[in-house]
C-alpha cells in the first residue's frame, strides 16, 4: 500500500508538472513600453517637395513629436524622455564597425547637378540630433564651372527654426565640381527645422557677366530637422530594454511582439509634409535582417537608411508622408522566448521518465 501511495504522489506531480507546462505554453509573451513622461513639441514639420529627394522643412509649421498612452489597449505604452547625458549617434557610431545588413542603404543617393539643377545640395542624414555631426554636399553643373572659370569654395551658412546664425564657414570644391563641409551640432542645439544655405564663392564682375539663370543656379538651400530622442523602456522576458526614437511625427502605441520578431508604433502627422524617424533598436532585443513595414507595406529602399549598426544596436532612418501610419520592423533574430517553459518542460518530461522506471519496481 505505501507503494502505491509512493505511486500515486508520482504520479500527482507528473500531472501537476503537466499542466504547469501547458499553463506555461498557453502564455502569450507581451513586450510593454512604460509612459514615465512625455516627449516635446517642436515646429519640426517637414513640407513636402516633388522636385527634391532631401527633406524641404517649413520653419512655419507645427509638429507634435508627444508620445501618448495607447488608449484602449491592454498595453501599457509610453516613454521615458532621455536625459541631458544621453549619447549622441556619434557616441554610439563609434562602438562598433559600421557594416550594412545587406537590406537597406547606408546612405542616401547622391544627387547629381545638370543644365536643370546647375547645383545640388544635401544632407548626409535628414534628421539629426543635438551634439550630431552634420554633412553637407552636393555638386555644380560642369557647364557653369568651366564658364565661371572655376569654382574652389562655397560659403555656408545654417539658421535654426527663428533664423538664428549656428553655423558660417567655407567648404571645398573639388575638380569634377563636387563639394562637402561638415560642423557639429552643439549639445545644446534647439530642436527644429535648420536652414542651410550655400553659395559658390564666384568673383562677383564674373557673376554680373553670367546669363540670369546661371547667376541664379550659383546658390542653393535645403533643411533638416534637429530632435532630441526619446527613450522607451520595453520590458520582454523578463529583460529591460531601450529603444530610442527621434521623430518629427507624434510617436504612440510602442509594442514589442517577441513571437513575432516585431517592434510597432504609431506616427502621426499633418498631412501635406513629409516625416521623418530616426529609431535604434538595442540587439539583444531584434537583430538580423531587419524589413520595415508602413500600414502593412514593405517600405520603399529609398525610403529607410541603416545611419549606424554597431555591434549593440542598430539604427534606421525612415521617411514617410504623414498622415497616420503604423511602423512595423521585423527581424529574424529576437530576444530568446519562454525560457521558463523550457525548464517547466525539463521537469515534467523528467517526472514521467521518474514514474515509469519506479512503477515495476514498487508494484514488485
Amino acid at each position: 500500500m505505501k507503494f502505491d501511495g509512493l505511486s500515486n504522489s508520482i504520479k500527482i506531480f507528473s500531472v501537476f508538472s503537466l499542466v504547469a507546462l501547458v499553463g506555461t505554453g498557453l502564455i502569450v509573451y507581451n513586450a510593454y513600453a512604460q509612459e514615465e513622461s512625455v516627449g516635446i513639441k517642436n515646429d519640426v514639420t517637414v513640407k513636402l517637395n516633388p522636385n527634391k529627394s532631401e527633406i524641404d522643412a517649413n520653419a512655419s509649421a507645427s509638429a507634435n513629436v508627444t508620445a501618448k498612452s495607447n488608449e484602449g489597449k491592454s498595453d501599457e505604452s509610453s516613454q521615458v524622455k532621455s536625459s541631458e547625458d544621453m549619447k549622441s549617434s556619434s557616441e554610439v557610431e563609434s562602438h562598433g564597425e559600421a557594416e550594412s545588413h545587406g537590406h537597406y542603404a547606408m546612405s542616401y543617393e547622391k544627387m547629381s547637378a545638370s543644365s536643370d539643377d546647375t547645383i545640388t545640395i544635401q544632407t548626409e542624414r535628414h534628421l539629426y540630433k543635438p551634439g550630431d555631426q552634420v554633412t553637407i554636399e552636393g555638386s555644380f553643373w560642369s557647364n557653369l564651372v568651366s564658364t565661371v572659370g572655376g569654382i574652389n569654395t562655397v560659403s555656408v551658412q545654417v539658421t535654426d527654426n527663428n533664423g538664428t546664425v549656428v553655423y558660417t564657414g567655407k567648404g571645398q570644391v573639388n575638380a569634377e565640381g563636387d563639394y562637402s563641409a561638415s560642423f557639429q551640432l552643439p549639445s545644446d542645439a534647439k530642436n527644429g527645422a535648420y536652414k542651410v544655405d550655400i553659395k559658390a564663392d564666384v568673383n562677383s564682375d564674373v557673376l554680373n557677366s553670367l546669363p540670369i539663370k546661371m547667376q541664379a543656379g550659383i546658390d542653393s538651400s535645403t533643411k533638416f530637422v534637429v530632435i532630441s530622442p526619446n527613450a522607451w523602456a520595453v520590458k520582454a522576458e523578463g529583460k529591460d530594454f531601450q529603444v530610442n526614437i527621434a521623430s518629427n511625427s507624434s510617436v504612440t502605441n510602442l509594442h514589442f511582439d517577441g513571437q513575432n520578431k516585431k517592434l510597432s508604433f504609431t506616427v502621426q502627422g499633418e498631412t501635406g509634409t513629409k516625416g521623418v524617424t530616426q529609431v535604434t533598436i538595442p540587439k539583444s532585443m531584434l537583430s538580423g535582417d531587419l524589413t520595415v513595414m508602413i500600414d502593412g507595406q514593405a517600405m520603399a529602399q529609398s525610403d529607410v537608411v541603416e545611419t549606424a549598426d554597431t555591434s549593440d544596436s542598430t539604427t534606421l532612418e525612415l521617411n514617410y508622408h504623414h498622415s497616420t501610419h503604423t511602423i512595423d520592423i521585423v527581424g529574424t533574430n529576437s530576444v530568446p522566448e519562454f525560457p521558463l517553459a523550457s525548464i517547466i518542460l525539463v521537469a515534467g518530461i523528467s517526472s514521467l521518465i521518474l514514474v515509469y522506471n519506479i512503477k515495476p519496481k514498487l508494484r514488485f
